[in-house]
């Protein structure tokens, strides 16, 4: 091991990697690791397996991905055993839409229905990913994914009842949330500087409007000052220009493009910018349209009026558990598989200790079953009214079990190479779907003293490998309390985005999601405790010493999108979208006795869109 690494903290014991090591496994006959420990008991699930608690590489962890890959890019096929598995509703992938879709039929449609889940993952709930770390004798809980329920009195009237009857009262947020307890120590959002991109690494803080809080910045003296015109966003950059040209110009522009072309804006303050979308649109400012940087309220268009109105203001008041959205996946299972979990309410299931060997058992009306990969959907005979035959691999071995019907609620990209029957007009929408990469890291440190020390709550970094680092979610239920102390433990959270600038969006995507595959967990380690040293290390922050866990999320199918295939139009705000064909609206179509939900359905990566796709498939049923 190198200097450098022993410095950093590379050899120290912590938890950091789950069973596999983050090693890749390789395509081909082989897909798998050979056959699993788990292999027989039910729900392939180990005595005292529990997902949440592993660490190391997760998200769409090794083994979760490579039977689906074969399937579609080498067109791989298993012979498939027929099990004596008869259900009504087979649902394909256990993410929150998945899970809702199985709620609302047994609450909809019939409430005796036997019903399996399918996922090939080794927790249920999609990107609404639960990690936890223990230390200290505590647990610890982050969100691996889908982090908070966004405007929750904006949610259609379908998704509000779902979480109404789960028992989620989102009124209730001041009993939980700790708003003020960063400010209240002086903490907030900052910027940092790294050498490899500015020149030196700078801890910037206050209002950047005010090019006072810039002076020791490494920028040169005028791109200080764009800076603080950047931020001040007092000027028009269109002057004499009527509301429809401005929407042309925004129209045809990116947000890089506009601030450059428009706004004179040089190469620090771009390089400044590009990676500002990443945590909530998965691009860079070299791919997102200037319209939705004016419609998300960036800085660079003093209020202009381009002739359409913004959407009414959200409720802000987002609401949060500890672990994101899981709380939502983790209310769904314990009410659709009676022994689960104990509790009966959204605050005691925070805590509650899921049995994840009763996720499968015989004596269930709904089983739910991990790590299986469905790679085949066909009625019987061709009976578009018929059963279903649905063919999984699990554990390397294929088996097959019918359905009176089915929901799909995984990829929309896969369906195309697991139901061979779809009608060519469907499966070009489908294949019209894209999805953006992601990975959420957790970190596990020994105490937020630096973080105190500095004054941040949430720091942005432009050039850094991360772009965010903030701490988790500041929020307690029941008997799990947050870190209230700075000489306490707490669990940070930084994202990266994979990209490949300069390319069209989806194109972007599709080589991010290569790159993200090919990153090694010690890559990520490596990178991570070098980016926390540098930005915490003057406040007494140590990666060697304080790092207690390490959890990679890697999200290669992340956010859901669809792309207009003539003019590579990203349906970044599928209300805005200018294409009359909606590809997403034409994938959903139900096919027989298969009806389509997940959030590709509505082109729409949230939560309330999930649980909203889920009904509307349902639904189909009743039509």
């Amino acid at each position: 091991m190198k200097a450098r690494d022993r410095r950093l903290g590379m050899g120290r014991s912590i938890q950091r990697r789950d069973f596999l090591n983050g090693a890749a496994i390789a395509l081909g006959t082989s897909l798998l690791p050979g056959p699993s420990l788990a292999a027989g008991m039910a729900g392939g699930a180990l005595p005292g397996d529990y997902p949440p608690a592993k660490t190391g590489l997760r998200g769409s962890q090794p083994g979760s991905f490579e039977v689906a890959h074969a399937a579609a890019r080498e067109g791989l096929r298993w012979p498939p055993q027929k099990a004596a598995e008869t259900y009504d509703l087979v649902v394909v992938g256990a993410g929150i839409s998945g899970l809702a879709a199985a709620y609302c039929y047994r609450r909809d449609v019939d409430p005796g229905a036997r019903i399996l889940l399918l996922d090939n993952h080794d927790d249920f709930g999609g990107h609404a990913r639960r990690n936890e770390f223990s230390f200290g004798g505590e647990t610890f809980i982050g969100y691996g994914g889908t982090m908070l329920i966004e405007a929750p009195k904006t949610y259609p009237a379908v998704s509000r009842q779902i979480l109404r009857e789960l028992g989620i009262e989102t009124e209730r947020r001041d009993e939980f949330h700790h708003d003020g307890l960063f400010r209240a120590r002086g903490a907030g959002s900052v910027s940092f500087f790294d050498r490899e991109t500015f020149g030196a690494d700078y801890l910037a803080t206050g209002e950047f409007s005010d090019p006072a809080a810039l002076k020791e910045a490494p920028l040169s003296a005028e791109g200080r000052e764009q800076l603080a015109r950047l931020y001040a966003d007092r000027e028009d950059y269109l002057p004499g220009m009527s509301p429809d040209e401005r929407r042309r110009v925004l129209e045809t522009h990116s947000w890089h493009g506009f601030l450059e072309r428009y706004g004179g804006f040089g190469p620090e303050v771009l390089a400044y910018v590009q990676k500002w979308p990443h945590g909530v649109w998965a691009i860079g400012a070299d791919a997102l349209p200037a319209w939705m940087a004016w419609l998300q309220g960036y800085p660079g268009f003093a209020g202009m009026d381009i002739g359409r109105d913004h959407p009414p203001e959200e409720d802000e008041e987002y609401f949060r558990f500890p672990d994101g959205n899981a709380t939502i996946a983790r209310l769904l299972v314990r009410t659709l598989v009676p022994g689960v979990a104990p509790g009966q309410t959204m605050v005691d299931v925070v805590t509650a200790p899921f049995d994840y060997a009763k996720l499968d058992r015989a004596d269930s009306a709904v089983r739910v079953r991990l790590n299986s990969t469905v790679v085949d959907l066909r009625h019987r005979d061709g009976d578009l009214d018929g059963r279903v035959d649905v063919t999984y691999v699990k554990d390397n071995e294929a088996t097959t079990v019918t359905a009176g019907r089915v929901v799909w609620a995984g990829y929309h990209a896969m369906l195309p190479h697991v139901c061979p029957d779809l009608p060519s007009e469907q499966r070009s929408a489908l294949g019209d779907s894209v999805r953006a990469p992601l990975v959420y890291t957790n970190v596990l440190i020994r105490n937020w003293r630096s973080l105190a020390k500095l004054g941040i709550q949430r720091a942005y970094c432009p050039g850094s490998f991360f772009q965010t680092v903030m701490f988790t979610h500041a929020v307690s239920f029941g008997d799990y309390r947050f870190s209230r102390s700075p000489d306490d433990p707490v669990i940070l959270h930084l994202q990266h985005i994979p990209l490949q600038p300069g390319l069209a969006a989806a194109e972007q995507f599709r080589a991010g999601r290569q790159a993200l595959l090919e990153t090694p967990f010690e890559n990520y380690e490596r990178t991570l405790r070098d980016q926390l040293g540098r930005l915490l290390g003057p406040g007494g922050f140590d990666p060697a010493r304080d790092i207690k866990g390490i959890t990679v999320n890697r999200w290669p199918h992340g956010y859901a999108y669809s792309v207009d295939p003539g003019s590579g139009d990203v349906s970044w705000w599928p209300e805005w979208w200018a294409h009359e064909r909606r590809p997403w609206v034409e994938a959903r179509r139900r096919f027989g006795n298969i009806a389509v939900a997940g959030t590709d359905a509505a082109a729409n990566a949230m939560t309330e869109a999930a649980l909203e796709e889920a009904v509307r498939a349902v639904r189909s049923f009743q039509a």
